[in-house]
């Protein structure tokens, strides 16, 4: 979702000051100030996210068992044409290609929902995501307002390789952003 990095190596320049981004901070030092939010505690935090995540993994369970269905019918079908061709149950070739295509239109169709149900569901995870984004950047507008940082960053995984613990801002910006949530 918000993967912001930098493989810039240059050091920074002289005078330049990292803020200590958290309540106790009442004074911003000259210079620049950065801080940085920990995506993977927003993600598993922040009221939004979880409830989107319930909601895309139940549309996923839904579709899984739709796909299903028409797997299991398929696969019956297969069966039943199996056994009647073994039995000689066809009196005749016409009937025989009619249970073969009946056959083809079945994979077809399960082919099709499954493509459809991908279709839906990276939809949908787009929408989250880009509405997540949205969200956080919106947010972070609001609340730099006050605290004036010249960048904030998102920090995922091991994409920063070191950040001063200071500098995390993730547990006042998932607390404001429940805030906000909640009061919509």
């Amino acid at each position: 979702p918000l993967c912001l990095s930098s493989c810039d190596k240059k050091e920074a320049p002289k005078g330049t000051a990292v803020v200590v981004a958290n309540q106790e901070a009442a004074v911003k030092p000259a210079g620049n100030s950065i801080a940085y939010v920990e995506v993977d505690s927003l993600l598993t935090q922040y009221e939004y996210c979880i409830k989107e995540k319930a909601n895309l993994e139940a549309k996923s369970k839904q579709y899984e068992a739709q796909i299903n269905a028409k797997m299991v019918q398929l696969q019956k079908a297969t069966a039943e044409f199996q056994q009647k061709v073994q039995s000689g149950a066809f009196t005749s070739q016409a009937q025989g290609e009619a249970a073969q295509q009946r056959l083809v239109r079945l994979q077809q169709e399960g082919a099709k929902l499954q493509q459809e149900a991908q279709q839906k569901m990276l939809k949908a995870q787009e929408k989250f995501n880009k509405t997540l984004r949205d969200s956080v950047q919106s947010f972070l507008k609001d609340y730099n307002k006050d605290m004036h940082f010249d960048m904030i960053i998102s920090k995922q995984g091991d994409n920063v390789l070191y950040a001063n613990e200071k500098l995390d801002i993730t547990r006042e910006v998932v607390n404001g952003m429940n805030k906000r949530y909640q009061s919509k």
